[in-house]
């Protein structure tokens, strides 16, 4: 298995705020291919803020983080791959952060 998190800027590089329509597209899609994530794509503050250093200039965003659990197959991988990349090109960003980590689900017991 494999959980994935993306990470969603809430305003575009010039400071003006990302459209809600854009995000829930993207949720949508999420939703279409695996029938479910986790987000809170509505928060009127963000949980995440999102801070880097590009050309000795310090920068910081307000993000909010879409995770996904789902089978680690080489279609997901790539389906994942391919939409960040449309992502990143639909929120006019430089890149998107996507992290893939292994993961286990625990089980409850009855």
């Amino acid at each position: 298995m494999k959980l994935y998190r993306i990470f969603l800027p809430k305003i575009y590089n010039d400071g003006t705020p990302i459209e809600d329509k854009k995000l829930r597209k993207i949720t949508k899609e999420i939703r279409d291919r695996f029938r479910g994530y986790s987000a809170n794509p509505k928060a009127t503050f963000p949980i995440w803020e999102g801070a880097w250093e590009e050309d000795n200039k310090p920068y910081t965003e307000p993000v909010i983080c879409i995770e996904l659990f789902t089978q680690d197959t080489f279609d997901n991988q790539s389906w994942i791959r391919a939409q960040t990349e449309t992502w990143r090109q639909l929120l006019g960003q430089k890149s998107l952060f996507v992290l893939e980590q292994h993961a286990e689900m625990i089980r409850k017991l009855e």
